[in-house]
């Protein structure tokens, strides 16, 4: 009689849910106000004569540009309270200003309807998709729980310990530092302090805004930086202004659902993202807004910053040295938002001088505007550089931390059915794989860029003939330079290339401007072979993004339905987990430090730990995540002695507990039902105090 309840969806779904736009909501004081008060104050870009639509574009972006630094500078030398403050203050102020000007000066409030519901439903999805959906008694997670568990770890921490945060993965008896790029976290923090959100929901809810900042962002673009469109409808050949065309653009990804279809009549097992069929992805815009929106904010404050240098040009020394000083913060919020977007865009900044100083005259006056950005930027960044000058090596064992290596898109192995290349591949297979990747990388980016491969193409055909002005040629220039970088620098920090996968963004933005323009016409009008080709290409696109999205919500839930091993079980773990863990929340000091089993079926259980136990962790998981911060050496000691805790017999008696404990400095040890401890009734987890108890999870006093 008990299954018909595990339809309803239960009233923690809800609560979550409604968290979550509370929390959207908690974000307004921090990616709006102070970009309007700096904005409307100097009237920086002439704002209080622009239209509603590019005064909450421009107060989005130099929010994120100048609070990504200063609000966590601020943190670091004050509090992450005080920065609640003065958002608060802030948004009071903005307030004010609006309704003096609305109400006196008779400034037209001219609302669209459709931006507010194409805003309102991109929270709705983002919500929808992203919440841990619960019925009776399972839990149903998103395949982003593989990161989101982390980030969600690092808003926590950041709630609990200030800025810089510590390290909520690894306790090496001390706090540890976080060596990391986290500003997004502590933005994200802030916004939960002020909605009162959890930092799960208020994680969720900084996906809504980094969708936001992009929007934003894209109109700046479309109306202070690419040339007028054309009107004449002989070359036009859309329907949409340009706007909306850009917007549209960033539902559009390449051709990867033809890759899925190609496995899917091999029955090869299906990836739970879209994306994973390549070895170094390049990501669909709507897989980065909801994996990794700080690397989308990054990208953001990297585009902030040149937009204004660029309409810094004849504008007074004054103003000049005014945009300098915006332009130098927003790159340093970029290099807290995400280190590998923002080292790509400051090597393509400086290669644009080369160029500029070289072939594109017309730049050159904005050149020394970069110069002082950049120098605004390296001394505001002083305190977080020397944080993360102090880590260590990389996880693959290469000093530095980047390498020259060509891209690997498609897999190599798929030519050793070729008789030919496996002979090959066997005599030599160093250069046989070499070769191979190659030779495959063409084919890689067709199938990953798709309709985005078009307009580069095209512009460069235009251009030829001269025809091309200087905003174009600006586009294409940092589009095939992207490019370029991503394709033959790697990371080496951990083991997947997270730099070439990110740092593509910067030409992915690049190519979202340069499709807008060629399909307004700006290289004249395609064919009607072209045209049909491109309109397949976008109808791809536009389905491989609605597929990943219900690829992403679906996949767990259906898999470990159908019994994999790595799934089965989890939603009703993790159920109970976080039933437990929210006791656990009202009974135990913020600053404790728990500990519970890391040996678990998969690393989805551990995640799914991480994600709801909401204090520092002794060691959360195998390798106890020293990358993010903490001394590697003493690992390994740390997470034998924790092996011990949790024994599969569970033969550890409650005194030898405590010894351990001591040694670890953990407070508190957790057991579930699926524990080794659990399953002895003279361990640890039935002598040691009883701090929370419930049918599947027990929290004992250890100290």
């Amino acid at each position: 009689m008990g299954e018909p309840a595990a339809l309803i969806l239960n009233h923690s779904t809800e609560l979550d849910i409604f968290g979550c736009i509370r929390c959207v909501a908690g974000f307004i004081p921090i990616l709006f106000a102070p970009g309007f008060v700096i904005a409307w104050s100097s009237d920086f870009a002439e704002f209080r004569q622009r239209s509603l639509a590019e005064r909450a574009a421009w107060s989005v972006v130099l929010s994120l540009g100048v609070m990504g630094i200063v609000g966590t500078e601020f943190a670091r030398q004050v509090s992450l309270d005080a920065v609640c403050w003065i958002c608060c203050a802030l948004f009071v102020a903005t307030v004010m200003i609006a309704s003096v000007e609305f109400r006196r000066r008779g400034v037209p409030l001219k609302v669209s309807r459709p931006a507010i519901l194409i805003a309102a439903l991109w929270m709705i999805f983002v919500v929808v998709e992203l919440v841990d959906i619960s019925y009776g008694r399972r839990l149903l997670f998103n395949v982003t729980l593989f990161d989101h568990s982390l980030r969600t770890a690092f808003v926590d921490a950041v709630m609990r310990t200030g800025v810089p945060p510590s390290n909520p993965l690894f306790w090496p008896g001390h706090a540890a530092p976080m060596r990391y790029y986290y500003f997004w976290y502590v933005l994200t923090a802030v916004a939960a302090k002020l909605s009162h959100a959890t930092p799960k929901q208020a994680l969720i809810a900084s996906v809504v805004w980094s969708g936001f900042c992009m929007a934003a962002v894209l109109k700046l673009y479309c109306s202070a930086f690419l040339p007028p469109s054309k009107t004449d409808e002989a070359t036009r050949w859309q329907p949409l202004k340009r706007f909306p065309l850009a917007l549209g653009l960033l539902a559009v990804t390449g051709l990867d659902l033809l890759f899925v279809a190609w496995k899917a009549l091999r029955r090869i097992p299906m990836d739970a993202d879209m994306e994973w069929w390549s070895g170094d992805q390049v990501t669909s815009w709507l897989d980065s807004l909801l994996w990794v929106p700080h690397h989308i904010a990054s990208l953001v404050c990297c585009a902030l910053g040149f937009l204004v240098i660029w309409v810094a040009k004849n504008r007074t020394r004054k103003q000049q040295a005014g945009y300098a000083v915006i332009a130098g913060l927003s790159f340093a919020s970029a290099v807290g938002l995400s280190v590998y977007v923002a080292l790509a865009f400051a090597s393509l900044l400086a290669a644009w001088i080369v160029w500029v100083l070289g072939w594109q005259h017309e730049s050159r006056p904005r050149i020394t505007v970069l110069l002082k950005s950049g120098l605004v930027a390296s001394v505001v960044l002083l305190p977080f550089l020397r944080e993360l000058a102090a880590g260590g090596g990389s996880a693959t064992g290469d000093g530095f931390p980047l390498r020259v290596k060509l891209r690997r898109t498609i897999d190599p192995g798929y030519l050793h059915a070729i008789p030919v290349v496996h002979r090959f591949a066997t005599a030599h297979p160093n250069l046989e794989h070499a070769l191979a990747v190659a030779v495959l990388l063409p084919l890689g980016y067709l199938l990953e860029f798709g309709f985005y491969v078009l307009a580069p193409v095209i512009a460069m055909l235009y251009r030829r003939r001269g025809r091309t002005c200087e905003e174009d040629n600006t586009v294409l220039f940092f589009t095939f330079g992207g490019l370029f970088i991503a394709t033959f620098v790697r990371s080496t920090v951990i083991s997947n290339n997270d730099f070439g996968i990110r740092s593509v963004l910067v030409a992915q933005f690049f190519l979202v401007l340069l499709a807008v323009r060629w399909m307004e016409g700006a290289f004249g009008r395609p064919g009607p072979g072209l045209r049909m080709l491109a309109a397949s290409m976008l109808l791809i696109g536009v389905a491989g993004s609605a597929y990943q999205a219900m690829e992403l919500r679906l996949y767990i839930p259906i898999h470990a339905h159908q019994g994999q091993e790595n799934l089965t079980g989890l939603a009703a773990r993790g159920w109970l987990w976080h039933q437990g863990f929210e006791t656990m929340d009202r009974k135990i000091p913020v600053n404790a430090v728990v500990q519970y089993n890391i040996t678990q079926p998969s690393e989805d259980f551990l995640f799914a730990e991480l994600q709801s136990v909401g204090r520092q962790v002794a060691v959360a998981l195998p390798g106890c995540g020293v990358a993010f911060g903490a001394p590697a050496g003493e690992c390994g000691p740390r997470e034998e002695a924790v092996g011990k805790l949790f024994p599969p017999s569970g033969s550890i008696s409650g005194q030898a507990a405590r010894t351990l404990c001591k040694q670890l400095g953990i407070d508190y040890l957790i057991a579930s039902r699926w524990d080794g401890p659990w399953m002895n009734p003279n361990s640890w987890a039935w002598k040691l105090p009883l701090t929370v108890g419930t049918d599947s999870v027990r929290v004992t006093d250890c100290k």
